[in-house]
């Protein structure tokens, strides 16, 4: 099943939904519904736009940064 894409008329978000944060596109990957995040907040995973995968020389094992930020800021 594909993940959603939100948009400003939604008012839920879901784990693997597509989002929209001051202009960059994030995934979410916690709500308040499911306790990894804190009540009317989402957690945002923005990816790494300079990764590279280790195949291309990159060294792997990073760490994820995930931010937690009020719904209404989606």
């Amino acid at each position: 099943m594909a993940p959603n894409f939100v948009t400003e008329m939604s008012v839920s978000f879901e784990r693997g939904d597509f989002v929209e944060f001051d202009g960059l596109l994030a995934v979410v990957v916690g709500t308040d519904g499911d306790g990894r995040a804190p009540e009317g907040h989402v957690a945002l995973w923005f990816g790494d736009p300079e990764g590279q995968r280790v195949s291309e020389g990159g060294t792997g094992g990073s760490r994820p940064e995930v931010l937690t930020v009020p719904i209404d800021y989606c």
